[in-house]
């Protein structure tokens, strides 16, 4: 099962964000009951307090409940209990918010309204902590109601401008963490989804990522919504490169076939790194496009050179096996028909792009598949 670059993050911290917030929770209670019995504390009433610390206990019940059994049998996060425990986690900060708030006898408590929400923010989900940030200042606003005046300083000559004060400064506290848990999880999975789905030599897409996009790709030929097809490259003699000019210049070679590839194709279609030498492009065309784009792509290559180290000019070509997708074709039967054209080209004359094989004979004896890399 291939997963996303944020369902891999997840699937990693998942036990540790949903133990996190409850270890929190016991932390203050056990630091606010100490408190209460070494006389640092204003008294509190016991029952009231024993409830507070009961509470807490049933927050960590709850998240190794959801540690247990978040998980499926191949090891991977459920999605339903993700959700679920992303949800109790929202509703477990918002009610120890209230919680301490009450018990707190210090009016500048809002300054840990940070702390409290900067935890979720790691599930980079910025609707779930946008709406926990909204349970917070609502509950906030609120208590203002109830005297316990956590907010609120004390009312002097200076009352307007300190609560203007920290008003704005819980209007930044809202706009870091939301900020933080968006542009964090934004930069961070699209640098994760680079390095997971990318080939960092070429920057061409693995074959990690290809099983998907193929998929996706057949299933909407086979809905009858769109054409593709397949191309199937090979760089000629590229051995004879390597051995001649080195594993570097070989290099070379092929980040400027795949510049080369990447800019005559559209936006829309992909193009894999298949293994050493070999190319994949996925086309979102019709038969004669990809023929277009195919001999488009010869014609390039063939005319470029690389230039190594201003040392050696090297003259370089590629060999393409072309295959449209017909009604009823597998993914795999795709494949191999690219590969027996290419493995046809490669073995009469190269640099060619081969749409149509000819009737099996002596001419084109037939031959098992290659085995892949």
């Amino acid at each position: 099962m291939e997963l996303s670059a944020l369902d891999a993050y997840l699937n990693r911290v998942y036990k540790i964000i949903v133990l996190l917030i409850p270890a929190y929770c016991v932390c203050a209670a056990a630091s606010i009951t100490l408190m209460q019995a070494s006389g640092w504390y204003p008294p509190i009433d016991s029952t009231l307090l024993t409830l507070f610390d009961a509470s807490t206990l049933v927050y960590l019940a709850i998240g190794i409940y959801f540690i247990r059994t978040g998980f499926g049998a191949d090891g991977i996060v459920r999605p339903d209990k993700l959700r679920a425990a992303k949800i109790m986690m929202a509703v477990i900060i918002v009610i120890q918010w209230n919680a301490i708030s009450y018990l707190w006898p210090f009016t500048d408590f809002w300054a840990y309204f940070l702390l409290f929400t900067i935890v979720e923010a790691f599930f980079f989900d910025p609707k779930l902590v946008a709406w926990t940030s909204v349970g917070i200042v609502v509950s906030l606003v609120v208590s203002w109601f109830f005297g316990s005046e956590m907010l609120l300083p004390v009312r002097d000559e200076l009352f307007a401008m300190n609560l203007l004060f920290r008003v704005v400064g819980l209007a930044l506290m809202l706009l870091s963490v939301n900020a933080i848990t968006y542009l964090g999880g934004k930069f961070l999975v699209d640098e994760l989804e680079k390095h997971a789905n990318y080939d960092p030599l070429t920057h061409l897409l693995n074959r990690r990522s290809m099983d998907s996009q193929l998929q996706a790709a057949h299933a909407l030929a086979s809905a009858g919504k769109a054409d593709f097809c397949l191309l199937m490259l090979d760089i000629d003699n590229f051995k004879q490169v390597n051995d001649t000019f080195g594993h570097d210049c070989g290099d070379e070679v092929l980040k400027q076939i795949a510049g080369i590839i990447s800019t005559s194709v559209k936006k829309d279609d992909r193009v894999f790194r298949w293994g050493g030498e070999e190319i994949l492009v996925l086309l979102k065309a019709d038969e004669d496009r990809a023929a277009d784009v195919a001999e488009r792509i010869r014609h390039e290559v063939a005319t470029e050179k690389v230039h190594y180290r201003d040392e050696a000019e090297v003259s370089i070509s590629v060999t393409i096996g072309l295959a449209p997708w017909r009604d009823g074709m597998s993914i795999q039967a795709l494949m191999d028909d690219a590969d027996a054209k290419l493995y046809y080209g490669k073995r009469h004359g190269k640099n060619q792009v081969v749409s149509a094989l000819p009737p099996t004979g002596k001419d084109n004896p037939s031959f098992p598949r290659r085995q892949r890399p």
